[in-house]
This record gives structure tokens, C-alpha cells and sequence, in this order.
């Protein structure tokens, strides 16, 4: 099948996106046309369109949504938390899905069980249609002045310029994600293609992502990097009153306390109270979308970690309408992880490995992957709230395997000497290389 280079340029299923709004996504939009940066890129791409009408139930797409409650819970339980946390199962779960696409055998079945997808070809079916259900959920200022609800999610996938992608690959990006290959410079330019990535997902989420990829993510042997760049702010249906919020006090969960800014409304909301918990709905200008906060009537991390995708399910439709007094704190803040360790514990251990198979996507083998970083961004105030998050998956080359390992990481001595003669010119120390 022919393939198209395009211009070279320079330089009931409310589930967990009710819990964690940065599930919220809309109609998948690749990278398009590169826009000039430090780097020079192309994009390759199939000849094939998206599949607008790609084969997938609600029996699909329940079972998509439902594994992703269960990845998600499994994952949070797992990451180190210090103080305040946030996680994009979707970012993270719809990356996999692109890597996924070009694996085989034990390294497909290890992605599918820990991420919790529908087996081979339904994954990619389903996964389209829950992005194309979503798309709708965008809506433009309303004719009051309400401001808009934008739900923007990308994928992108940065090849290593000359690196061979299997035309299938290709054909998957193109129906089911609307991607294409971006080939970047790797080999010659690792640096100038990391900022070329980082702008892009700056880009895609409005600023609030930066520095995804971080110094030194990027090398000669980076084969591909897969990315998804996650955006979500809207206003709450009914706001609240700036006038009424006041400081308040917020128990830490060592006891102490802390003085915050608490918003205030008395109103009927989605409530419900028993299992352990109150719970109260939020919902977003629109009704189709809302945030849900979960408050345990005991400690935190004892009702996290007994919370189950089925325990889940059932709090949130025992969600009735009732009059609420509900006081809010405002508050910001961002989550960096580096998922490798945390996903090999969960069982995917052989896509980080030399047993890697990602043949699906380029012949002759040899590729792992090296890192997934992943970053989210989240304010919520009076108004709404504003949401971000960005994944990206290293792939690489397998290096020459070496019989030893010699890291200059503690004091050493060294010398520089004459080969022929054996004499030495000059004879050193080093107990501290930055002073």
C-alpha cells in the first residue's frame, strides 16, 4: 500500500470519569501539520481514513470502562503517594492501547491483563468508539456568556527518521487513534526532538503540562516515543458564589491542620451517604459531565485501598438528588510519576524487557520500552475546573549486551598515560565532580 509523506518542516457508565475528571476526553486529534520548532520532521501516514463507525457495542465499551476503573484503582493503590495525587488512566490506558497495537504474543497478553483491554482487535474497535461517543461533549459559549466545556485529547507517535514501520502499524494509527508516524531526527538530534515533543504537549494542553519528556529521556537508541496529551476545563453548572467562600479548617491526615479557602453552596446535588463514605456530584455546565467527590467517614487509605471497581460502581448509582450544604476547598496542584516500576509490579514486566515483542510494529525485533512518564495539572475554584494530562512511552533500542557494569558514581582516582611507554603524564582524584 502506498504511503504519503507530508510537507517536511523545519526547526451506566459515569464510572471513574466522575471521580477523576481527566478521564473526560473528546474526538482523538493527531498532530496534523508539524509546526516549526527546533527540529525538522515528517509526518508519515496511511492511505486508510478513520473508521467513524468502528464495530463496538455498549457490551464493548462496558467492558472498556469497567476495566479502566479497575486499572486506575489498582494503580493508585500502588503509586507512592505523598501528600496530593492525581492519575490519567485514560492518558495513560489509551497510549498503551497505541503500543498494544505493535505487540504480540506474551508481551500483548501481559499490556491487555494489566490495563485491563478487551483481546486483540476489539480493544482498537472499542477504543475508537469511546472516543467518537465522546466527542460530542463539547460545547461552545453559551448565549448567556456561560463559558465553553472543552474536552481535547491527541495521540501522536514520533518515530526515529529511516527507522521501517510496518504499513499494517500505520493502517491501525490511522483508523482506530487518527495518527500518523512523526519521524524525528533521534539519532542525530536526540535533544532538539525531545523539545519538539515537549512543545507539542505543551501545546495540546494550554501550557499545563511542561517538560513531559525529562533531560536525558531522549538518546541515539530512542526508536519511537508515544504520546497522548489529555485537556478538560468547563464551568460548573450552577457556580459558586465568590462571596461566600471563606477560610476553613482542613485536617491533614497526620493530624494536624491547615487554614484554606472553602466554597460554599446550599443546593440539591446528586448526594449519597453509606458504605463507608458521603459522596457528592458536581455537575458541569452541560449535565453530561461532572466531578464526584468521595469523603470516607474513616481514614483515607484504609477506604482506598478496599475500594474495588464493583464497590465503586455501587456508590455512584446510589447517587440521588438531594438538598446538600456543601462546602468545597479550592485548590491546584500537579502529579509527576514515572510508571515503569509501578506497571511492572501490576504485571507487565516483558514490553520493559529484552523479551520485548513489538514485532507488530517493525521487523526484526530488538525494541523495549525504556520509560512512561506521565504528568497531570488540576485546579478547581468558584468557577469550574481546569484539567490536564500528558503520557509518554519510550521505545528503544536494545543495546549491546555488556558482561559487566563500571558506574563512576563515588570517589575514583584516574590517570592519563603513554600507551607505548606505559608513562604516566598526570594522575588524579575526583571525591566530588561538581565542586
Amino acid at each position: 500500500m502506498s504511503r504519503r509523506l507530508e510537507g517536511r518542516v523545519s526547526g451506566r457508565l459515569r464510572c471513574l470519569a466522575l471521580l477523576i475528571p481527566l478521564l473526560a476526553l473528546s474526538c482523538g486529534d493527531s498532530v496534523g501539520s508539524p509546526d516549526p520548532g527546533d527540529a525538522s520532521w515528517e509526518s508519515l501516514r496511511s492511505d486508510l481514513s478513520r473508521n467513524t463507525s468502528p464495530a463496538a457495542g455498549e457490551e464493548a465499551l462496558g467492558e472498556l470502562v469497567w476495566g479502566g476503573a479497575e486499572a486506575a484503582l489498582d494503580l493508585l493503590g500502588r503509586l507512592e503517594k505523598n501528600g496530593n495525587v492525581l492519575v490519567s488512566p485514560f492518558s495513560i490506558r489509551i497510549a498503551f492501547a497505541m503500543l498494544y497495537g505493535g505487540a504480540r504474543g506474551e508481551t500483548a497478553e501481559e499490556i491487555a491483563d494489566v490495563l485491563r483491554f478487551p483481546e486483540g482487535e476489539a480493544a482498537h474497535d472499542a477504543w475508537n468508539a469511546l472516543d467518537l461517543a465522546l466527542a460530542a461533549r463539547n460545547l461552545p459559549e453559551g448565549e448567556e456568556g456561560e463559558d465553553p466545556v472543552e474536552l481535547l485529547v491527541a495521540n501522536a507517535f514520533w518515530g526515529r527518521a529511516g527507522f521501517p514501520f510496518r504499513d499494517e502499524y500505520l493502517d491501525l494509527l490511522a483508523v482506530h487513534y487518527g495518527s500518523g508516524v512523526e519521524r524525528l531526527d533521534f539519532a542525530g538530534a536526540p535533544e532538539a526532538a525531545r523539545r519538539v515533543i515537549n512543545e507539542w504537549v505543551e501545546g495540546k494542553t494550554r501550557d499545563r503540562i511542561r517538560d513531559l519528556l525529562p533531560a536525558g529521556s531522549i538518546d541515539p537508541l530512542v526508536v519511537a516515543v508515544l504520546t497522548n496529551a489529555l485537556y478538560f476545563k468547563a464551568p460548573w453548572a450552577r457556580p459558586f458564589d465568590a462571596n461566600l467562600t471563606t477560610q476553613g479548617s482542613f485536617a491533614r491526615p497526620e493530624g494536624s491542620a491547615v487554614t484554606v479557602p472553602m466554597m460554599a453552596r446550599t443546593d440539591t446535588f446528586p448526594y449519597a451517604e453509606g458504605d463507608g463514605c458521603q459522596t457528592l456530584e458536581l455537575p458541569f455546565r452541560g449535565d453530561e459531565l461532572s466531578m464526584v467527590f468521595v469523603l470516607p467517614s474513616g481514614d483515607l487509605d484504609a477506604f482506598e485501598g478496599s475500594l474495588t471497581a464493583e464497590r465503586l460502581f455501587a456508590i455512584l448509582d446510589g447517587l440521588e438528588p438531594a438538598a446538600v450544604a456543601a462546602a468545597i476547598p479550592r485548590f491546584t496542584f500537579e502529579s509527576d510519576f514515572e510508571l515503569r516500576e509501578t506497571l511492572q509490579a501490576m504485571g507487565m514486566t516483558r514490553v520493559f524487557s529484552g523479551d520485548a515483542d513489538l514485532s507488530g510494529m517493525s521487523e526484526g525485533g530488538g525494541l523495549s520500552v525504556d520509560e512512561a512518564y506521565h504528568k497531570t495539572f488540576i485546579a478547581v475554584d468558584e468557577k469550574g475546573a481546569e484539567a490536564a494530562a500528558a503520557t509518554a512511552i519510550v521505545i528503544r533500542e536494545s543495546a549491546v549486551p555488556a558482561d559487566h557494569t563500571f558506574r563512576a558514581d563515588r570517589p575514583f582516582l584516574f590517570l592519563i598515560r603513554d600507551r607505548a611507554t606505559g608513562e604516566i603524564l598526570f594522575l588524579g582524584r575526583v571525591a566530588d565532580p561538581s565542586a
